[in-house]
């Protein structure tokens, strides 16, 4: 699944270059988003963000393709520890749209898939105390921890997967060179890279949840 993913995204790109500027618009994006972990450690959503640029290509028969490169920032709360985990991610989507223009190509309503790759670069100092806390979450889980890296390794990503892919579904709309845009994003495989970690505290998951943005993008046809 992550070759497929990343073949998607680059296959897309390298196809997207090749059309003609003039169908093409530049812009940037911002938005939230509201994520969790399905996890048995009483995990909640948590409010995130985005913000990055976008490139949208038009082809043929109502389609486009809007790769983007963003910085998305996706959080989870955990009861538990009384914290909430941030991580800063650069991701690259592709976005494959298709829908139909009105009045006089003004408005365009779209659907679309959001085939992405990005990787962790930051976490935030309440997640660095979050993570050197797995031993004793996992202890009052019933988990044997022995097995477990030290709190501070941990810290140091040692037991975390850095590396994300994923895709996204939703629907848009595009006023002139306003556009917003709403989906469901679901990231596979897991947090953590440590199988006793992954399996007992994030059930083999990673970040999932709803995102909501709005982009400016310029030029293109009139």
């Amino acid at each position: 699944m992550k070759k497929l993913i990343v073949l998607c995204v680059v296959a897309t790109l390298s196809f997207a270059t090749a059309f003609n500027a003039d169908a093409s618009r530049f812009g940037v994006k911002a938005g939230i988003n509201v994520a969790d972990i399905k996890s048995e450690a009483a995990v909640k959503t948590a409010l995130g963000y985005q913000a990055g640029i976008a490139w949208q290509f038009d082809l043929p028969i109502g389609f486009s393709i809007q790769p983007e490169l963003l910085y998305h920032v996706k959080a989870s709360s955990f009861d538990q520890l009384k914290s909430q985990i941030n991580f800063g991610y650069v991701e690259l989507p592709v976005n494959i749209q298709w829908g139909f223009r009105f009045f006089d190509r003004k408005l365009r309503l779209f659907a679309q898939a959001s085939p992405f790759i990005g990787y962790a670069v930051h976490m935030d100092n309440e997640t660095e105390s979050a993570l050197g806390k797995y031993d004793e979450l996992l202890g009052n889980l019933g988990v044997d921890t022995g097995a477990l890296d030290t709190a501070d390794k941990v810290s140091k990503w040692t037991n975390i997967n850095r590396f994300s892919y994923g895709c996204g579904l939703g629907l848009g709309l595009q006023w002139r060179a306003l556009q917003l845009t709403a989906q469901y994003v679901w990231n596979f495989g897991s947090l953590a890279n440590d199988q006793k970690l992954s399996a007992e505290l994030f059930n083999d998951q990673n970040f999932g949840g709803c995102v909501i943005s709005l982009g400016i993008l310029f030029g293109g046809k009139k």
